[in-house]
């Protein structure tokens, strides 16, 4: 299962045994109570005694993410984003969670792979003029996160940008470089 950062999710969990009675039974929080949903991959755990003796142990992974608001402009969603070779491109996005407030303090990486020496379409987007973010890690500014991605270094083509987020997630969009 998946859940949004601070998420309020409340444990759902019975033990039961045909033949023998439960003489015990605890879980990682009791039936009815919070999990924990700080971000992360999580694993809850029920374990269970019969009158008998014998012990049962369930678990299940779940992970707490963020919610992802989409890339921002300039860049197209859609991947139909065209700049020129050369310019500096604002890389923008926005995090959230579970209650719609925003989240700043997030670790979030830049990769870069081209994918292509063609450039499909002609229309140029608008560039931002600043310069461009040194290292590959997003800073946060105004509820968001920003890289400016120098293309000087690039090639002219297509080029996927893999956003990496702290949370185990990555998310992808394509932009076109032309001369």
């Amino acid at each position: 299962a998946e859940y949004l950062l601070n998420q309020v999710v409340r444990a759902d969990w019975t033990a039961t045994d045909a033949l023998s009675e439960i003489a015990s039974v605890s879980g990682t929080v009791p039936s009815g109570s919070v999990i924990d949903t700080t971000l992360g991959t999580k694993t809850f755990t029920v374990t269970a005694t019969d009158k008998a003796g014998n012990t049962g142990t369930a678990s299940v992974t779940y992970y707490v993410r963020y919610s992802f608001g989409g890339i921002l402009q300039p860049i197209n969603a859609d991947n139909s984003s065209i700049f020129k070779l050369g310019s500096t491109v604002p890389v923008k996005f926005q995090l959230r969670d579970a209650g719609g407030n925003f989240v700043a303090n997030a670790a979030a990486k830049l990769y870069l792979t081209k994918i292509d020496n063609a450039v499909e379409g002609s229309e140029l987007e608008a560039v931002s003029t600043s310069a461009a973010t040194t290292g590959n890690l997003f800073r946060y500014a105004d509820n968001q996160y920003i890289f400016n991605l120098g293309t000087k270094s690039l090639t002219a083509g297509t080029w996927r940008l893999n956003i990496v987020l702290d949370d185990g997630t990555s998310r992808y969009v394509d932009i076109s470089l032309r001369k």
